[in-house]
């Protein structure tokens, strides 16, 4: 697999330019999962009571801490179910089985080189006066990264849980929905001394990846007059940790959810110019255009940018990964293992909740509580249901993100780089009209039975206004005499037959090339979209077919690598 393979995961990570190289100066692009839930559990993904708040946790207003909607709430939850005592041993299961030897041997199979691992501050370190740590908590996170080191995977420390909180939101784990860290200097100091002590500790640990000084902080609008502390911050933490290690990376995030800029107008690592912009990006359209300010910036900065976090659908994710590998950017799906109960869908793993859980649940929307009995029998439940053996594993979406066979990939999803007269070429004068791909000259059309988007009326609800349309799953392409378009596949393990499915003018010849002499040509169906075999693939690590139009007009769909 080359720069994604775990081929390339030794030594020490470094920024060299815009690109990510491991010890030996190899470019490596980063492929992970985030561990949510490990040891900063989010309520809405863990089985908690549904927030009728608008805005639900992200409430751009302010709004106090509820049970089970962060780690703080989840514990005090626990002590009024299952008393004191169960609640001392309970972090120490829960971690233990939510993230275990199974679940990074399960990543190394996959294929993936790189893991998040989101810590919170509570499983470090004590709430008293002055700095008391928590030994087992480094005991259990130095087992894990060796289990990395093992399957070879780089495991990035992500602080998602800062002293205080630094979102503003329940996933920070924090007081409560105020940026206390950039509020208070204990809060700030004892962050501080967090990293500190993490570097001191892991300082020659190669395997880990990197720094991720904080999760999505300064996020919500009423709390954006601390954003000059986030820099503040990261200066600070940087040149604490620098006293003690000089090897690792840092992955920098910016305010407004990981989204923003702004604050990346200053090399933050002078000493070593070692780190990178961390964005976070859900819900994307996979295009380039998406990532143009972040690689701007990267260029300006002459540093690399890494989707730390973030996906979409399966196609979508294979599609703008692709194109975001073409910049050396990486990627981190969100997230590893949840409750296959909740809403959040971006899983690889999933728990059944209890068979009681809606007592628990019921108890957190102020309902009756459940006896201490029947709530430590539901709670030994649920630590048992979250070990990866008892879990359900869904293989095939990282598969298909990844780009291995079997694969349908929407022809409009063709190759981004080397770019135009390279891996595609399109004359259409008029510029991409559909709002997908606006650089190219390539044409793109509506599928058949697609009807075009229409507004509605937005001065009161519309049932018959169609939405933005999808462009992967709406559009296909057309090209005539001389245009093309290239797709790229990986991981054939065995022979891979390629179809296409299209349709063409009278007359029209379709070329498939895979290279190395081998090519077919195919007669489109003339009445409809219709599958047409083109041609097989031996057996690789990757292949890049394209598909061009000798004679005539065709409209091309999908491209099937078959499994």
């Amino acid at each position: 697999m080359g720069r994604f393979g775990r081929e390339r995961v030794k030594g020490f990570l470094r920024a060299s330019g815009t690109r990510v190289v491991n010890g030996d100066g190899e470019e490596i692009v980063l492929q992970g999962y985030g561990c949510g839930n490990w040891t900063n559990p989010e309520g809405f993904m863990v089985g908690a009571p549904e927030i009728d708040l608008a805005g639900g946790i992200f409430s751009p207003k302010y709004i106090p801490p509820r049970r089970f909607d962060r780690r703080r709430t989840f514990d005090q939850a626990v002590r009024e179910l299952c008393g004191d005592s169960y609640a001392e041993g309970f972090w120490q299961a829960w971690q233990a089985n939510h993230l275990a030897e199974a679940d990074i041997r399960a990543m190394a199979d996959l294929g993936l080189n790189s893991v998040r691992l989101p810590l919170n501050w509570q499983a470090f370190l004590q709430e008293e006066p002055g700095l008391v740590w928590k030994e087992d908590g480094f005991r259990m996170l130095d087992r894990v990264i060796d289990w990395c080191e093992q399957y070879r995977i780089y495991a990035i420390l992500d602080l998602h849980a800062a002293p205080g909180g630094q979102s503003a939101t329940a996933c920070d784990g924090g007081y409560d929905n105020s940026p206390h860290l950039f509020m208070d200097d204990e809060s700030r100091d004892r962050a501080l001394a967090l990293w500190e002590r993490l570097a001191q500790r892991y300082a020659d640990r190669w395997i880990v990846g990197g720094y991720d000084l904080l999760n999505e902080p300064v996020s919500l609008p009423n709390h954006q007059e601390f954003v000059p502390k986030l820099a503040e911050f990261y200066e600070a933490a940087i040149e604490r940790i620098r006293k003690h290690d000089k090897r690792h990376l840092f992955t920098l995030e910016g305010p407004k959810f990981s989204k923003s800029n702004e604050i990346f107008d200053r090399d933050y690592d002078p000493e070593c110019r070692n780190w990178l912009i961390h964005i976070h990006l859900y819900g994307f359209s996979p295009e380039k255009q998406e990532l143009a300010w972040y690689i701007l910036k990267g260029m300006e900065r002459n540093v690399p940018v890494w989707i730390g976090e973030g996906g979409s659908h399966p196609l979508a994710n294979a599609v703008f990964f692709e194109v975001a590998a073409d910049y050396g950017i990486g990627f981190n799906l969100w997230c590893w293992k949840t409750a296959i109960d909740g809403p959040f869908g971006h899983r690889s793993v999933g728990y059944r909740l209890p068979k009681d859980w809606e007592a628990v649940r019921g108890y957190g929307a102020g309902g009756p509580k459940p006896s201490y009995a029947r709530s430590r029998a539901i709670f030994d439940e649920l630590l048992e249901n979250i070990k990866y053996e008892n879990c359900e594993h869904d293989k095939e979406a990282i598969r298909i993100t990844r780009r291995s066979p079997d694969l349908r990939l929407p022809a409009v999803g063709y190759d981004n780089r080397p770019g135009d007269g390279a891996s595609y070429r399109g004359s259409w004068e008029h510029g991409n009209l559909l709002g997908y791909r606006l650089s190219d000259r390539t044409k793109l059309v509506l599928a058949p039975g697609v009807d075009e988007p229409r507004p509605g009326f937005d001065m009161y609800p519309d049932p018959n206004v169609r939405r933005p349309l999808d462009p992967l799953m709406s559009l296909m392409i057309e090209l005539s005499a001389g245009e093309f378009a290239a797709y790229t596949v990986r991981e054939c393990t065995k022979p891979v037959p390629v179809a296409l499915e299209l349709k063409g003018t009278p007359g029209t010849v379709v070329e498939v090339d895979a290279g190395h002499g081998r090519t077919a040509r195919i007669a489109p169906d003339t009445d409809g979209l219709g599958w047409k075999d083109a041609l097989t693939l031996d057996p690789c690590e990757e292949a890049t077919v394209t598909v061009r139009v000798l004679n005539g007009t065709a409209w091309v769909r999908t491209i099937h690598f078959k499994g």
